[in-house]
């Protein structure tokens, strides 16, 4: 029957006006049904319906309205009980004085009319509770000294006690109505201005979770609706949780999804690493969007005029970082804050993703100063408004300057006079470091060993190089430089404790892989080819890399930098190796599209000097342990200070040539046997070192 009714609206006529001439169009009529009536409606409060909504109801208004229910109540049960007692009472009036000054100074005392009513919360209602309790504890003292003490008429029945205890109950049931009244009107009003929800899971049934879906489901102005818990636990299937079902996640999603008709999941941050990243693959293949919670609400009981404020909760789509299925290494950094405190810090190639982030975690320490090197200047520039928004009181200074200039590096050094220094300062691309050698060797060789001598000469307590797990068994010019850098700095710190040297620099370096997020990494260059449509490219179907996350990378070099005694070279557990396609697939699909179907995974073949698999870092035979069953000492060869100045020295004078880039691979090569091309135009080197070294042999 409801379906057949139609509303019949009367539309005014429009004024029409052509050639100087004023016509008047025939009244129209249309036909709407009720949900097509409902939704115009809507449409036309909605302006009126946002301006209610952000005016809050004055703070004498609440408490008025409060006094109210308190009187009202007290009416009520007096004359209630005049009706069934056998003695009247005395005193009306008086008594509904006491009663109202009473819970008028309880209320002031506890502020239940400063917050925001359609925001009430359980803190509000412990307030209003405790508030009247203090009133009818102090009115029921009153009331029994003045009987007892017959200071009003010695004539006065006997006190009963179940009055007050009764009337506190009722006005406590009223003022808590009245809020769960006013924040309902608010959330239907809020509801029809927000329009219709997502619908989502929510995943686990823990504390989090249920605190989760109990703020989701109570602040109307989200986008979500909760409509059941997904569990991985079958002892919990069947059950139901502040009104929400669980479903056991034992097979396949897609029924659920279907069922109640829901696209997204939610996940408190906590939860990532506890479940098994198979069932968020599954999710995801199926079609499923995973949302992460990163931090639930927070009241904050201010004194503003607003009264209390919400912050909802932060809920994102999870990144790809969010799968990388290891648990990322946890670090106490309060071990080293007081390396920081007080001091200069010099920072090279400080806009970059690894020096920045750097930068970012160092300014909540307490230092004195922070001094940010590098040659690209909107990235620097960038950075410095960053850190300046903070406010944190540390002095920021940013200086355009190349690592390989040594004038300009010196005259940084005589004027910050830093206390430690991390060089993040690098090129790091292989392939393109492939074709320009001498660029490599001028800015990742050269401008290592300024900045280290400069260090030694200013007296730099710690000196800490950011280096690659590409310098281990390097096959590329890239991770050959970087493994030379390493050379220079351990033989140099050798060297300054075989002179004697009052306290020498101590120089470390920390190795790690590749860097989710990094400007050099594979997920920038994959969101940008979903973005564009496809196809995504990757160089080879089989090829792995070991992965973690910016802000880990750094806390690592923070931590391990600054514990180690000088002339270590630091390696991390980084789980198992990812593999690219497997990557690529996975970022595809959360992008809401299906591999192969609407964007295709393209395989290039392996470019200069890349490898296929990088060389495990953590194996027993090559390294030493540490303080942290993850964070490994590799074991290299020492090598003489005198015979690694000199060929340093000579490989730079060539590089800086720029004119004979196979002279300055073989002087890489000379310096390191273990460096053997793959993929390179610089492989017939090899074979002709090995010729010569038999030759001579």
């Amino acid at each position: 029957m409801i379906s057949q009714i139609f509303i019949i609206t009367f539309e005014q006529p429009k004024q029409v006006t052509h050639k100087h001439r004023k016509t008047c169009e025939s009244p129209t009529f249309s036909v709407h049904s009720p949900e097509q009536a409902m939704e115009k409606l809507i449409k036309h409060l909605r302006p009126h319906i946002r301006i209610l909504l952000h005016n809050f109801m004055p703070r004498w208004i609440i408490f008025i309205i409060d006094l109210t229910i308190v009187a009202l109540a007290f009416i009520a049960l007096w004359y209630f009980r005049e009706t069934i007692a056998e003695h009247k009472s005395l005193y009306f009036g008086y008594k509904l004085c006491l009663i109202l000054l009473f819970y008028s100074l309880s209320a002031l005392i506890f502020r239940t009319h400063r917050g925001v009513v359609r925001y009430s919360t359980v803190q509000d209602l412990k307030k209003v509770s405790v508030s009247s309790f203090l009133a009818t504890a102090l009115f029921l003292g009153v009331t029994l000294f003045i009987n007892l003490t017959s200071y009003w008429d010695a004539q006065i029945p006997d006190f009963n006690i179940w009055f007050p205890i009764v009337l506190c109950f009722v006005i406590i049931a009223g003022q808590l109505l009245l809020r769960f009244i006013v924040k309902t009107i608010f959330e239907i009003f809020e509801g029809a201005l927000m329009g219709k929800k997502r619908r989502v899971f929510i995943l686990g049934t823990d504390s989090d979770a249920i605190k989760l879906a109990t703020q989701v489901l109570g602040e109307s102005s989200n986008p979500y609706k909760p409509v059941a818990f997904i569990t991985l636990e079958a002892n919990r299937a069947g059950k139901s949780v502040s009104g929400l079902p669980i479903l056991y996640a034992n097979g396949s999603i897609t029924e659920f999804m279907e069922q109640y008709n829901v696209g997204t999941l939610l996940i408190n941050r906590s939860e990532l690493q506890v479940i098994r990243n198979e069932f968020y693959e599954k999710c995801i293949v199926e079609g499923l969007e995973l949302m992460v919670v990163n931090s639930f609400s927070k009241y904050t009981n201010g004194d503003s005029d607003n009264g209390e404020m919400i912050i909802p909760p932060q809920i994102d789509k999870i990144k790809i970082e969010d799968l990388l299925g290891r648990n990322a290494i946890e670090m106490n950094r309060n071990a080293i804050e007081h390396q920081f405190t007080d001091q200069v810090i010099l920072i090279t190639g400080a806009a970059g993703s690894i020096g920045s982030e750097i930068c970012r975690q160092i300014s909540q320490f307490k230092c004195k100063k922070l001094v940010l090197v590098d040659q690209a200047e909107t990235p620097l520039n960038d950075l410095w408004l960053e850190l300046a928004c903070k406010n944190t009181g540390i002095e920021i200074k940013p200086i355009v300057a190349n690592v390989s200039n040594e004038l300009r590096m010196r005259q940084i050094f005589e004027c910050a006079k830093p206390s430690l220094v991390f060089h993040a300062a690098a090129y790091k691309h292989v392939p393109m470091m492939e074709f320009h050698p001498s660029t490599a060797v001028v800015t990742n060789v050269l401008g290592t060993k300024i900045c280290a001598d400069l260090s030694v000469e200013f007296g730099v307590k710690r000196f800490v190089m950011i280096s690659t797990d590409k310098a281990v068994n390097p096959t590329n010019v890239m991770g050959a430089t970087k493994r030379a850098a390493e050379i220079y700095i351990q033989s140099l710190y050798h060297k300054l404790l075989k002179d004697d040297v009052d306290e020498p620099t101590s120089f470390v370096t920390t190795r790690f892989g590749n860097v989710l997020g990094s400007s050099g990494s594979v997920v920038p260059l994959f969101k940008r080819q979903i973005e564009s449509g496809g196809p995504i490219t990757i160089t080879h179907n089989d090829i792995t890399r070991y992965f973690m996350t910016i802000p880990e990378a750094c806390s690592l070099v923070l931590e391990a930098g600054c514990t180690g005694h000088g002339g270590e070279i630091y390696v991390f557990d980084m789980g198992e190796q990812v593999k690219i396609y497997d990557l690529a697939e996975k970022m595809i699909r959360l992008s809401g599209k299906v591999p192969g179907r609407d964007i295709k995974i393209v395989e290039t073949g392996l470019r200069p000097g890349e490898k296929l698999f990088e060389e495990v870092l953590n194996i027993e035979e090559d390294t030493l342990p540490t303080y942290h069953k993850k964070v490994l000492i590799a074991k290299v060869r020492p090598y003489a200070f005198g015979f690694v100045k000199l060929s340093i020295d000579e490989l730079i004078e060539i590089a800086l040539l720029y004119t004979q880039p196979r002279e300055v691979v073989i002087r890489l090569k000379l310096l390191m046997p273990e460096f053997v091309s793959q993929n390179s135009e610089y492989c017939e080197l090899d074979k002709i070192l090995i010729d010569n070294y038999y030759r001579e042999n």
